[in-house]
This record gives C-alpha cells, sequence and structure tokens, in this order.
C-alpha cells in the first residue's frame, strides 16, 4: 500500500513495457539511475539490446499483445526476481489515417485496440500474483491528453485512451483493499518519433526527459492522476468549450 510518504522509487523491480525508445527509454534511464531493477519488454529484440546495454536495463523481448508472451516475460520476472514492485504499462502506437479509404484500417484497428488498450489490461491482470508478493505494489497506464477529447485525424487512437481512463479509475478502486496503488500520467503530445507526422502549431511536444521526471516526482508525491504539461488546460477546456477545443484538433495535420 502506498505510503503517506509517496512511492519510494529505489530498490524496485521494475517492467516497462515498450521500453526499447521513446517513453520507455526514458523511464529506464531515469530508474536505473535512480538504483531499481528495470525490465524492459518490446517486439523489437535489436532495439530491445540496444537500449538494455544503454541504460544498464534487463531486455526481454516480447510482444504484449500476445498472451503467451506476457506469461512468458512474468515467469522470467519471477524466476529471475520473485516480485514485481512496479508494472509501467507504456507501450502504445499512435495512428492516423482516413477510416473510410485506408485500404489497412482494419488491421490499424485491431492494432491500436491490441496495444493501447487490451494489452495494459490483461497484462496487469496477470502480473497480480507478482504484484502481491511486493511490499509496496504499484501500476502506471500512460494515458494522453486526448482522453479528454476526440482527436478527429486519429479514428481510434483517443477513444483507447479514454477507455485506459476510466479502467485507470476503476481498477484504482478495486485495487487499493489489495495493497496495490493505480496511477495514470496523462501527458500532452510528447516529442518521440511516435509523434514525428503530428503537425501542429497549438501542440507544445514535451520533452521525454521532462515527463519522465514529472511523472516520478508526482508517483513520489501520491499523485495517482497526473496531468502534464498542456493536458491541464485541454482537460478544463473539454469541460468549457469542448466544441472549440474538437475544431482546434481538428486543424491538426500529420504528415
Amino acid at each position: 500500500m502506498l505510503g503517506e510518504m509517496g512511492l519510494d522509487l529505489k530498490s524496485k523491480i521494475i517492467l516497462v513495457t515498450g521500453g526499447g525508445s521513446g517513453i520507455g527509454l526514458e523511464f529506464a534511464r531515469q530508474l536505473v539511475a535512480l538504483g531499481n531493477t528495470v525490465i524492459i519488454c518490446g517486439r523489437d529484440s535489436d532495439k530491445l539490446g540496444a537500449a538494455a546495454r544503454e541504460t544498464g536495463a534487463q531486455a526481454i523481448a516480447g510482444d504484449v499483445t500476445r498472451a503467451e508472451d506476457q506469461d512468458r516475460i512474468l515467469s522470467e520476472i519471477r524466476t529471475q526476481h520473485g516480485r514485481l514492485d512496479l508494472l509501467i504499462n507504456n507501450a502504445g502506437i499512435f495512428l492516423a489515417y482516413d477510416f473510410a479509404a485506408d485500404p489497412d484500417a482494419l488491421h490499424k484497428i485491431e492494432s491500436e485496440i491490441a496495444i493501447n488498450a487490451s494489452a495494459p489490461l490483461t497484462l496487469t491482470l496477470r502480473a497480480l500474483p507478482l504484484l502481491r508478493e511486493s511490499s509496496e505494489p504499484g501500476g502506471l497506464f500512460i494515458g494522453s491528453a486526448v482522453a479528454f477529447v476526440a482527436s478527429p485525424g486519429t479514428p481510434v487512437y483517443s477513444g483507447t485512451k479514454a477507455l485506459i481512463h476510466h479502467c485507470a479509475q476503476t481498477l484504482r478502486h478495486q485495487l487499493r483493499p489489495h495493497g496495490i496503488t493505480v496511477f495514470e500520467a496523462l501527458p500532452p503530445v510528447v516529442d518521440t518519433d511516435m509523434a514525428t507526422v503530428l503537425k501542429s502549431d497549438n501542440f507544445k511536444k514535451m520533452k521525454p526527459a521532462d515527463l519522465v521526471r514529472e511523472i516520478l516526482n508526482g508517483m513520489r508525491e501520491s499523485q495517482t492522476e497526473m496531468l502534464l504539461g498542456q493536458s491541464r488546460q485541454i482537460k478544463w477546456l473539454s469541460r468549457i468549450a469542448p466544441g472549440f477545443l474538437f475544431r482546434q484538433f481538428a486543424k491538426t495535420e500529420f504528415h
């Protein structure tokens, strides 16, 4: 159970999904530097290996949308460490396309829902026995400011983040009696390779290092729902001027 002083981010066993690049790679850098044992997983074994060598994290290649890979990753953690203190559900994809015209739309719909929505929940469920072995267990969902507003250029992405936002709230309530603290971070657009397709003067891209630093500070301060960067304004505008906010998002260009 989270103590009054917040989460102690030292000497923890931490699993970061999507740890080979972007936000996940930055989590590995900062958490290893704090003295934690960090396990990163991802589908690209070459990228994952390079990230592990750079950060000092342990790498387990695997696709978190596959049940057998989830089981294998968690089994390796149990064998090597006996517990899991923090699960960071970071893996995700961001796809901008025309729902009616894109010939690959069906595959994109299925992939985005599987990676962004289903995998974080099924992995969390499978990880519960390992988390219960920890004296201070927690789970972190990386959400998005678009949980509060539909993004017209991305027909599925904002919906997956809205689902995660609601699930994080309900799991926080349901898992609290089990001593497991559920965190959610809702960043704005982050300056990673995934966001290079997005072109807009309305939204400032947040640096991954700044984002991760703020998230870790928030967890230390017992902030279970963290609005970061422009996300605060986006949530506020979604309540008082949702039509205006939607039109601003509709102006976003993707290349």
